[in-house]
């Protein structure tokens, strides 16, 4: 069988119709064939008072035949008296609506006076248990067993004034339709009903409800950490619930999202250890900076100013006042090597003037140290945000202009900021290399690249979204939407 069969007949709709419908239809068969039983038992029981009717018909003519004398004690001439009486005209009459029924006369020993076959004229029938019952009781209807183990409804009626009997005799099969006949199968198609029904409700407890509640279970399990509960790619040792291939879809997407949960885990695990071993790098660079540069154009000052109070204590005036010249210079250096260091930590126009203007001058600024032309387009209203919002965006933008010029490679870059009423969209296209997106973060972190995984950390962080649109050739499209 191949797959595709497979997953069609492990379908929920299938196991459903299986589960639910099937059952209801065998329950309406089995009242259905209940209610052809009950009124197969109503036409017998109308059949055998109409056949009781017809006995007693039959029996008080053959009283008037004995009155009149047309019929003798020793049954001469019955036959021929029935025959021309309406409705009994006998045999001909009786045999045209019922060749598989027999009505017969027979006296207290059973012997045949008449009947429908003359060669059992002269008979006795009194082994044959319709004309035992008829005996017995002399008059009404049953239903007996005949020779042949078939039913037949048998109604009988005494001659007034002799021990004569009338018998009617029908085989019970005549009396109903072939459809009404298949009641005698309700029965056996109830108790199959019920046996199919309780298979197929076992069979939808292993297939459905029981892989729901284990998917479930294993469900919570996972929202408390456990992962090994679900069978995924990294942890083959979790239990399959099976079931049908609905649930077995659930389950592979549930595994699919405890593989992407772990890879974010393990994702921002590196993540947050390179934050920490970059905050010490840097601490260290920045120390090492402000030790080289300023520190020791501080002493350099301070050396010069000494120079300078010697010269003044010998009267030498011009040289004092050139070295104070350049002490002034000096210092107005070293105070923009220090504005320069603070810039690189934290943007001094954002906090002062805003994220649209530390914006403009992050793109004017990359704009001039590269080749590649960078454009800032705006749109919507301008105003101000909170300070994390702003930072954060002016983060993600250094970031996305960095990874564009460095690592793409970019001739040309488009920064976009949008202001709506919800809050701001920052997007950075660029036409450089591209790449291919990974699955899961964690590929990124594993092999060291923390940009992309930083920006979007900031985007979350603040309620925010970072969507990456890239292809090998096809450039970078980079658009974090903060509210």
């Amino acid at each position: 069988m191949s797959q595709r069969a497979i997953r069609f007949l492990r379908g929920l709709h299938i196991q459903l119709f299986l589960w639910a419908v099937l059952p209801v239809t065998f329950a309406i068969i089995a009242l259905a064939f209940t209610g052809v039983y009950a009124h197969q038992r109503t036409m017998r029981d109308f059949v055998a008072q109409r056949d009781l009717g017809l006995a007693r018909l039959a029996a008080r003519m053959v009283e008037d035949g004995l009155a009149h004398g047309v019929v003798g004690a020793d049954g001469a001439g019955l036959p021929a008296w029935l025959s021309q009486v309406e409705p009994l005209r006998f045999p001909s009459q009786w045999t045209e609506g019922h060749q598989a029924g027999a009505m017969l006369v027979v006296d207290e020993e059973g012997r045949v006076l008449a009947h429908l076959d003359p060669g059992q004229v002269g008979g006795n029938l009194q082994a044959d248990p319709s004309v035992a019952a008829a005996l017995e009781r002399r008059e009404g209807a049953v239903v007996v067993t005949g020779e042949d183990g078939e039913p037949v409804l048998v109604a009988f009626a005494p001659v007034g004034g002799i021990d004569w009997l009338v018998l009617i005799q029908e085989p019970v099969e005549g009396l109903i339709g072939p459809i009404l006949r298949l009641s005698s199968l309700a029965p056996v198609v109830a108790v199959g009903a019920g046996v199919i029904s309780l298979l197929v409700l076992t069979f939808g407890w292993r297939t459905i409800v029981r892989p729901l509640q284990d998917l479930a279970q294993a469900a919570e399990q996972v929202s408390w950490g456990d992962y090994s509960a679900i069978a995924t790619a990294e942890s083959p040792a979790g239990r399959p619930v099976g079931g049908v291939q609905e649930i077995r879809d659930l389950q592979r997407a549930l595994a699919e999202m405890v593989d992407r949960i772990r890879g974010y885990e393990a994702g921002m695990k590196d993540y947050l250890g390179a934050v920490t071993q970059g905050q010490e790098t840097e601490r260290a660079r920045l120390a090492q900076e402000l030790h080289d540069g300023p520190v020791q154009d501080l002493i350099a000052l301070g050396q010069r100013a000494e120079v300078a109070r010697r010269l003044v204590e010998r009267d030498q005036i011009e040289r004092a006042q050139t070295s104070l010249d350049e002490i002034r210079r000096a210092g107005l250096e070293t105070v923009e090597d220090l504005r320069r260091i603070i810039g690189a930590l934290r943007p001094i126009y954002l906090e002062d003037l805003g994220f649209l203007p530390a914006l403009e001058m992050l793109v004017r600024q990359t704009s001039e140290r590269t080749a590649a032309r960078v454009r800032l387009e705006q749109e919507g209203p301008v105003r101000r945000f909170a300070p994390p919002v702003e930072l954060a965006a002016y983060r993600i933008a250094q970031e996305a202009l960095n990874n564009a010029i460095q690592h793409a490679q970019a001739q040309h870059v488009v920064v976009r900021a949008r202001y709506d009423p919800q809050g701001l969209t920052l997007s950075v296209a660029d036409d450089g290399l591209g790449f291919t997106l990974p699955p899961r973060p964690d590929v990124f972190t594993r092999a060291g690249h923390f940009g992309l995984v930083g920006m979007r950390e900031r985007a979350t962080r603040l309620g925010g979204t970072l969507q990456i649109h890239t292809a090998p050739g096809e450039g970078t499209q980079v658009t974090a939407r903060l509210p």
